[in-house]
């Protein structure tokens, strides 16, 4: 990584003093580094050091700032800033990390005081703590930097995959947690054991959500779906919950509340989608799109327009002279009640899971007395996917947060409070009646932090920035911006594209410093916090830093541009990968047939690629290809496993899908309507592809086929050959309604891959089995066909989109498949066609899509287009296989981009992308 040093503020500089102690060596993955440890001043300010502000993670403050505030100046940034991430506020700078980097900014003016550039993107925010910054990378590497200088002290190597948690800093210790599903312990700068490994916690999946801490105790949670309490001396369990609700736990933190730790949850269901939302049956009958109708019909089942969620009742002590209501129906709706009901007792969809401290066991209550459990009343607030917004705790000792208030269209949520004294009222910021106090529509998210007396809101799109008092209805609130940014602001956001049919920017993409049609982040997922920090407000959107204060300042500051970075990623060697095969190729033998991935991303309308490794094929190729890399004992199970799976899906009949029989590839529990719409048997295994295909039959099947016939002992080529052929088409049918191929395979150039690998495959096949000159005719006339698509690959192959706003029948939820389309369905036989004919466009592609979705290779990756949050997992395979297969990157620059698998079990993309490591030059 390569820093560049600019000169800080001279009162900085004073602070400093730069009195170096001595020199000490640090030794990290057998490098010693020497390190120079300065004397520093601990900042008296009330700093925004961390995520959500202190280990407790409640995102409050002492620091209020009120009254009329400008924008003082505004900067665009030029690397991509992860939508989860916040501002860092400390020692009179504000620290903003990104995709290239990490840029330490003057608060009081935003110029550069100093950067540190980086090849691979960074995970989180930083922490600041006595004048040293830790930041963790997908290097694989926790950084600790002067926070005053930028210089780099030293790294702890340690972990086994990239870090995309918030470094928690207490009593000397670092504790993070890892893609590779560890809680690490890390001596802080200046302890004994300075960046030396304490102790780690492995637990059953990867660590996304930063951890927060309480009296001596580490609070996290696992994509393993289970929380954990780590003793910080030892790293000892303290305790370990029952498994909690939902489809995962990342993009943000556990919640410290008196003595409860809170979890929020991202709901257990794919959008629109069977199995899903659509495995829910409506009381009218028809079929549900997203979870928040769900929840709309069942918690105003008479769909009164502007009907509130509940009765007000008489004043609370608590309240603060706000309005109450009575929550019942969100507490009847989370009711663990054995009863059925259309309506309620459905405690597997609660947003929040509220756990005591002292022992894991969850907070519930009996508000109606009928003997069984009630859960705190909060509903989903949020977007398509992704975890809702954590609460927040204000200096009152009140538990606030985003939640449903009044029906029916396009529903509204408002900020309410919640007092554990009495678990069934919620307090409004405002009358009853007012659309005030963080007041918008439920499927807008939203992000709120709070200073002194004070909430912050900031909501998606750039729309709304404002703040509420909530120390009293009549103690104020103001707003910074509605609707109004580029009236404030104008050409704030030059990193951005706003989709022409945009409702207040609900749809559109970074950019970066290019004009990209290539689409791959907006900004209607994840949400940062409006920050307070010495007399002033700071906050990003669509990629540019605002500080709001009062009286006027620089206003618009130059674009601060990447500059490159150096390659410091923790390399793995080929014995590491081969490892890892080892392990993933094992838990799909033990675990055995295996489901289809079930996972959520919202809108993703490419049909027929909606379920993950539906197609038998799949697993067939995935484990063909990575038979000749296992152990002799691994080979024999997989043969057996493989064996099985032919039999069930090509044997007997050649089946295009699978169904939803089998294990689950994620910890995650399914929804219990989900969970029945699989076991009635809705979901068999069909020899019908589905739609979006002009194929009848999974063509590029035939060259899984064959990798199994070639690869694996004792399997009969020739009965292979004749299933293969019985279900082959030559030539390509005609596209439907009138399309021309051309115009059809721009839109598909995926599904022409897979024709093409599909008839690479089955030529091999025909020669593996013996039957080129009985089946010459077929022969001849199948690599005629391949010989003319690749042909047409090469000559309508183009890095852009074929989906450009302005275009007759301009599809924006198309753009899903922009970064992946072009490499689906690749296989090492059309990729050296295309080194041969296309390699300057495809190296342009690349470098292109790395630019605009530089966190491409992560797995789970929690930025999308439209309303979501979560990213597709064809990403994470498509252009590595690209850089493995076609630009034939080697080894070393390969496993920089190597990340974690997306399921538990049985993620297929993961074990291609090994074995395309292991079959690369060092």
């Amino acid at each position: 990584m390569k820093k560049k040093l600019l000169k800080p503020p001279v009162y900085l500089l004073l602070l400093t003093a730069f009195l170096f102690v001595g020199i000490i060596s640090a030794q990290q993955g057998g490098e010693t580094n020497k390190v120079y440890l300065p004397i520093t001043v601990k900042p008296a300010d009330p700093a925004w050091s961390m995520t959500a502000a202190n280990p407790q993670r409640t995102s409050w403050t002492p620091e209020e700032v009120t009254g009329f505030l400008n924008i003082n100046w505004y900067r665009p940034i030029e690397a991509y800033i992860p939508q989860n991430a916040q501002i860092i506020a400390a020692n009179g700078f504000i620290y903003v990390t990104t995709s290239r980097g990490l840029y330490a900014l003057n608060a009081a003016n935003g110029n550069v005081a100093w950067r540190f550039d980086t090849k691979l993107p960074l995970g989180n925010s930083p922490t600041v703590d006595n004048g040293v910054l830790y930041v963790g990378g997908y290097d694989r590497k926790l950084h600790a930097l002067n926070a005053y200088t930028g210089q780099h002290l030293w790294s702890f190597d340690g972990a086994k995959a990239g870090y995309d948690t918030n470094p928690l800093v207490v009593g000397g210790k670092i504790f993070i947690g890892n893609r590779d599903g560890v809680m690490y312990a890390i001596g802080a700068h200046g302890a004994a054991n300075q960046g030396q490994l304490i102790w780690q916690y492995q637990t059953g999946d990867a660590i996304h959500l930063s951890a927060a801490y309480k009296d001596g105790k580490v609070f996290f949670a696992s994509n393993d779906m289970y929380a954990y309490a780590l003793d910080a001396d030892t790293g000892s369990l303290a305790w370990k919950s029952g498994k909690m609700p939902g489809s995962q736990f990342q993009s943000y933190w556990p919640v410290i509340y008196q003595d409860k730790v809170i979890f929020s949850v991202a709901h257990g269901y794919r959008e629109d989608k069977s199995p899903g939302t659509r495995s829910v049956t409506p009381p009218g009958g028809g079929a549900y799109g997203t979870y928040r109708q769900i929840q709309l019909d069942n918690l105003f089942p008479n769909g009164q327009e502007g009907s509130i969620i509940g009765p007000e009742v008489p004043p609370q002590s608590w309240a603060n002279g706000f309005p109450v209501i009575d929550a019942s129906s969100v507490t009847e709706y989370l009711e663990d009640n054995p009863q059925p009901d259309t309506y309620k007792h459905k405690p597997w969809r609660r947003m929040f899971v509220v756990l005591n401290t002292a022992n894991g066991s969850e907070f519930t209550f009996d508000s109606d007395n009928d003997g069984n459990p009630e859960y705190i009343p909060v509903a989903y607030w949020g977007t398509g996917s992704g975890n809702r917004y954590p609460p927040i705790v204000g200096n009152d000792n009140i538990l606030y947060q985003g939640n449903v208030y009044r029906c029916c269209s396009d529903y509204k949520g408002r900020i309410m409070g919640w007092n554990a004294d009495t678990p069934q009222y919620l307090s409004f910021l405002g009358s009853v009646q007012a659309p005030t106090g963080g007041f918008a529509a439920v499927a807008e998210p939203q992000a709120i932090s709070a200073g002194g007396n004070v909430i912050y809101r900031n909501l998606c799109c750039d729309r709304v920035g404002d703040w509420t008092n909530y120390t009293g209805p009549r103690n104020g609130q103001g707003q910074l911006w509605s609707y109004n940014l580029d009236d404030l602001a104008p050409g704030y956001d030059p990193m951005w594209f706003v989709d022409p049919g945009a409702i207040s920017r609900h749809r559109g993409w970074y950019t970066g410093n290019t004009n990209s049609v290539n689409a791959a982040y907006h900004n209607h997922g994840d949400q940062n916090p409006i920050v307070p920090y010495q007399g002033r407000l700071y906050v990003h959107r669509s990629n540019t830093i605002f500080a709001f204060g009062p009286g006027s300042g620089p206003g618009a500051l130059p674009l601060l541009t990447v500059n490159a970075g150096q390659d410091t990623a923790v390399p793995l060697t080929a014995a590491d990968l081969n490892q890892r095969l080892e392990n993933e190729i094992q838990k799909i033998v033990d675990a055995g047939h295996l489901r289809p991935g079930y996972y959520n991303v919202s809108q993703f309308i490419i049909p027929g690629m909606e379920n993950y490794f539906e197609n038998p094929g799949d697993t067939l190729y995935a484990l063909s290809a990575a038979y000749p890399y296992l152990s002799p004992s691994l080979q024999a199970q997989v043969q057996t496993y493989l064996q099985n799976e032919f039999n069930a899906y090509f044997d007997n009949e050649m089946y295009a899908r699978t169904g939803w029989s089998g294990a689950a590839r994620s910890d995650m529990e399914l929804p219990p309507e989900v969970a029945a719409d699989i076991a009635a048997g809705n979901y068999p295994p069909s020899i019908n592809p589905g739609g979006g295909f002009i194929w009848q039959y999974p063509q590029h099947n035939f060259y899984a086929m064959w990798k199994y016939a070639q690869n694996v002992p004792g399997v009969n080529a020739l009965t292979v050959y004749n299933l293969a052929k019985g279900k082959l088409t030559v030539p390509v049918p005609t596209p439907p309604g009138g399309m021309s191929e051309t115009d059809y395979f721009r839109q598909k150039p995926y599904e022409l891959n897979g024709w093409i690998a599909g008839y690479i495959g089955f030529l091999e096949l025909q020669t593996l089995a013996g039957m080129n000159s009985s089946d010459a005719a077929l022969r001849s006339q199948v690599i005629s066909e391949r010989d003319r698509l690749m042909q047409l690959r090469a000559n309508i192959f183009s890095k852009d989109s074929y989906w450009v706003p302005g275009m007759s029948g301009y599809r924006y939820y198309k753009k899903h498949f922009d970064i992946a389309g072009n490499f689906v369905f690749l296989v090492p036989e059309l990729a050296d066609y295309l080194r041969q004919n296309k390699l300057a466009e495809v190296q342009a592609a690349v470098d292109e899509y790395n630019y605009v979705a530089p966190y491409w290779f992560v797995s789970r990756y929690e930025a999308t287009i439209g309303e979501g949050v979560m990213s597709n997992l064809y990403n994470y395979n498509a252009l590595f296989q690209a850089k493995a297969l076609i630009l034939q990157e080697p080894r070393s620059e390969l496993t920089d981009y190597l990340d974690v698998p997306a399921f538990a079990r049985g993620d297929l993309f993961y074990i291609q992308n090994l074995v395309a490591a292991l079959e690369a030059a060092p």
